[in-house]
């Protein structure tokens, strides 16, 4: 590469994993590339976006923005690498015209389908890492295999893996959490009461679920603060999401409410997911909540959510409980001790993103949508546990719903927790418990950096041995 250059290739491709993943482990990077100086001089860090189903479509934006990331290729670069060979022109200026056969690096595969990171590993010579929270595909292609926990380690082992291959690096979602999750003055940058409790809405990241389970989390806050007047709400946003995003959701739900206003009061009950209209404005003018919220949504029935799109972590952790759908903010959740009510509504099976060919078959015409809904409740059926750190330990230590839900089924849930201190005491205990320390990112660069030095950068068939 240019001058001395080795190149890291991060493959990941949905936000929990950009955000969660990749973003701790360019971090743990750069603070130990010094150890490679002296062999292969500087580090280049590219981070890869192949196609999936579960992408907002801003995560090339936000991993771009990752201090220390050099270059970042999309979905349809990848593509054309793939199949013509065509290495995107801002990686090309990072080689220097040199041939690919000279370039050395790693591929590291943070998410999505193993054989990503394997295609592009083989094209380009390197050696693959991958790591995991379970077992993965083509295990025997990876140079070594950075296993969660001792459990996914033992699952690998069952598959044939052999012991040197294996290294346990712990829980690389919550090192993307720690360094922001200071809970101090929250409330009073606010102007929230101090007995008065917080609960966190986190919708999601999708377009999706930013249009139908926002406006149902709205709802569930409406009926939630009709019996218990003190309750505050907040809604720190994804970095994929934008406020004129939730602009747009609240004008099209409004709608909906206004449809269905013949019948059941807030929207679709037996259709859809029922839905609360609201209005977005700026904050108060001289509050202090305009150094944190960016905008405040008002629903028709007077609850008050703040749209705050910065200091998600501080946010979160200074929440008394968090109402949220599955993915990795159940483990930053967990990590922060914040109880959490999990929601898996199936009001509307046909919206929620699939792997593999179901996903595309669910878009052809008259058929598509049948055939998915099918699909995604028996998906479903075949998944015990939602919330990561309940799938840590094999038990509900957090609750979650699931099936065609009402708000009113939520909100009662939602009212029980914050009536019952002990509980939400005893989950935050046990979710922390749960998630384990943070050090996996250091531990993930460590080993990167450390099969870059043992293999020069460049693939070679391992001679594996087995027990």
């Amino acid at each position: 590469m240019k001058g001395n250059r080795a190149a890291v290739i991060i493959v990941a491709n949905s936000p929990g994993e950009v955000t969660g993943w990749a973003l701790p482990v360019v971090t743990g990077l750069r603070a130990s590339e010094h150890k490679i100086a002296p062999e292969f001089g500087e580090l280049v860090i590219v981070i890869v976006l192949p196609p999936c189903p579960f992408a907002t479509g801003y995560e090339a934006m936000v991993a771009g923005l990752i201090l220390g990331v050099d270059a970042v290729v999309t979905p349809s670069e990848y593509l054309k690498f793939i199949m013509l060979g065509s290495v995107p022109e801002r990686v090309r200026r990072l080689t220097s015209g040199k041939k690919r056969e000279t370039w050395r690096g790693v591929v590291v595969h943070l998410g999505g389908d193993h054989l990503h990171s394997l295609l592009i590993a083989r094209m380009l010579g390197f050696p693959a890492v991958a790591y995991s929270d379970r077992t993965i595909k083509f295990q025997r292609q990876f140079t070594r295999i950075l296993a969660e926990d001792a459990r996914v380690a033992g699952k690998l082992k069952q598959k044939g893996v052999p012991d040197g291959k294996i290294e346990i690096v712990g829980n690389l979602m919550i090192d993307g959490v720690r360094a922001g999750g200071d809970p101090e003055g929250v409330k009073d940058v606010l102007g929230i009461a101090e007995d008065a409790p917080i609960v966190c809405l986190l919708p999601g990241s999708r377009k999706q679920q930013i249009q139908y389970v926002m406006p149902f989390f709205l709802r569930v806050a409406d009926i939630v603060k009709r019996f218990r007047e003190n309750t505050e709400f907040v809604m720190p946003l994804s970095p994929f999401v934008s406020v004129d995003l939730v602009r747009s959701a609240l004008d099209t739900a409004g709608n909906r409410v206004d449809k269905h206003k013949g019948g059941s009061k807030g929207g679709e009950a037996k259709e859809g997911l029922e839905a609360a209209s609201g209005k977005l404005h700026k904050p108060t003018d001289c509050g202090q909540e305009a150094s944190l919220a960016q905008a405040v949504i008002e629903t028709e029935e007077g609850a008050r959510v703040f749209v705050i799109p910065k200091s998600r972590y501080s946010v979160m952790a200074a929440s008394d409980l968090a109402l949220c759908m599955p993915g990795s903010v159940t483990a930053e959740l967990g990590y922060l001790g914040v109880p959490t009510i999990v929601t898996v509504p199936l009001n509307l099976p046909e919206e929620i993103p699939l792997t593999g060919i179901f996903e595309y078959i669910g878009r052809l015409p008259l058929i598509g949508r049948p055939i998915k809904r099918m699909a995604v409740r028996k998906a479903l059926g075949r998944i015990e546990f939602t919330a990561i750190p309940n799938k840590r330990q094999r038990r509900f230590i957090t609750p979650e719903l699931r099936g065609v839900l009402t708000a009113e089924d939520v909100a009662i849930k939602v009212l029980e927790l914050l009536q019952d201190t002990k509980a939400r005491d005893r989950i935050s205990v046990e979710l922390k418990e749960a998630m384990g320390r943070p050090g996996a990112a250091d531990s993930v660069a460590s080993a990167v950096l450390g099969t870059l030095i043992t293999t020069g950068g460049r693939y070679f068939e391992p001679t594996e041995r087995t027990h």
